[in-house]
């Protein structure tokens, strides 16, 4: 398939300026502005969305609920997970955890990211999006391939773990050129996902792998990236990837810095200045 976007071409390495806002909905409406305006321009094709589970994001597509209720046409959305977690078979492979659960990323993008969209757009009259796109575990690299054969991701929504610098389920030591894969989470990531789930009252209750998608598939496979950062505790990843010009493996958000058209949105309690 020819591609949407010149995908082929590694983005320059370059330090990011940040476009500080004063809080945290106010990302969410900034961000939500840039993916309906990137949609509208993509007549009759699906867009495909990058999304993260978790709180990071929560305000860009509670903003693009509101665009939906406004008269926005997003029937073309679609929803394409970073990551879920990932249970042992009896057989000794891997699969995605009960959909129903809290915690699945599958049921967050169907109940948190996708259906409120889809009710406000039917409730303006507009047709509603539906698809929701996620890895398998026991075929990691089906996911690149879809992605690939679909002409890439037009805008990767992402987020960084407060304390390790995840990106997805990408863990410190992340190699620059990890496509989707399965994962053994890090204490740190899972105790980050302890605040995200508060049924995880104890750490053991975290799942301990995972599949995700990898850095490269972010960097190389998406035409335009964008990092959220909000909230106090996301002042040492402000920092650490505001610093930087190229990918580091120790703070896998960085990878940003090596996205085509990446930019990063934080809040001012993220950036720890006045605005």
């Amino acid at each position: 398939m020819t591609r949407r976007h010149p995908l082929d071409t590694k983005a320059a390495k370059v330090q990011l300026s940040p476009q500080i806002l004063d809080s945290a909905d106010e990302v969410g409406e900034a961000v939500a502005d840039v993916i309906v305006e990137r949609l509208s321009a993509a007549v009759d094709r699906p867009f495909l969305l990058g999304c993260p589970s978790g709180r990071t994001a929560v305000p860009v597509y509670s903003a693009l609920a509101r665009r939906a209720a406004a008269g926005s046409d997003l029937s073309q959305l679609v929803i394409v997970m970073m990551d879920d977690y990932v249970v042992q078979t009896e057989t000794g492979g891997f699969r995605v955890v009960d959909p129903d659960a809290s915690y699945s990323c599958q049921r967050f993008a169907r109940e948190d990211i996708l259906a409120p969209i889809a009710e406000a757009a039917r409730a303006a009259g507009m047709i509603a999006p539906y698809r929701i796109w996620t890895a398998d575990p026991a075929d990691p690299t089906e996911y690149d391939q879809r992605i690939a054969d679909a002409g890439g991701i037009d805008v990767f929504l992402l987020a960084s773990g407060d304390s390790d610098g995840h990106v997805a389920f990408n863990q410190p030591g992340t190699g620059r050129d990890a496509r989707t894969h399965l994962v053994v989470l890090g204490e740190a990531t899972r105790r980050d996902n302890m605040g995200t789930f508060p049924e995880f009252t104890q750490l053991d209750m975290v799942p301990q792998n995972g599949v995700t998608v990898g850095v490269d598939t972010i960097a190389s496979q998406s035409a335009e990236a964008i990092m959220i950062l909000t909230g106090d505790n996301k002042r040492e990843a402000f920092a650490r990837i505001t610093a930087t010009t190229a990918y580091d493996a120790e703070w896998p958000a960085t990878i940003i810095t090596e996205c085509r058209n990446a930019r990063i949105v934080a809040d001012r309690n993220a950036a720890s200045v006045r605005v």
